[in-house]
């Protein structure tokens, strides 16, 4: 019998001044089943880089989150 691997995860950022800050959670998802940690790293990668991630109501959508991130790189492209 061949084992099926899967990561489960939660996006959080932080939301406060930056001298006391707080996360919150953005999102959440799963990287499916797969059949090793390796396949299921790479989905969950892509997952994230791409907004593939999934929502409740009141948080963010994953659209906005990356055009944030894309502008902060813009500003400070370490």
């Amino acid at each position: 019998m061949t084992a099926e691997y899967r990561i489960e995860y939660t996006i959080q950022r932080t939301v406060g001044d930056p001298e006391n800050y707080e996360f919150e959670d953005i999102g959440f998802g799963s990287s499916a089943s797969w059949a090793d940690l390796d396949q299921a790293a790479h989905i969950l990668a892509s997952a994230v880089q791409t907004g593939g991630w999934e929502t409740e109501p009141g948080m963010p959508d994953p659209d906005e989150v990356l055009a944030d991130i894309a502008r902060a790189r813009e500003e400070d492209p370490r």
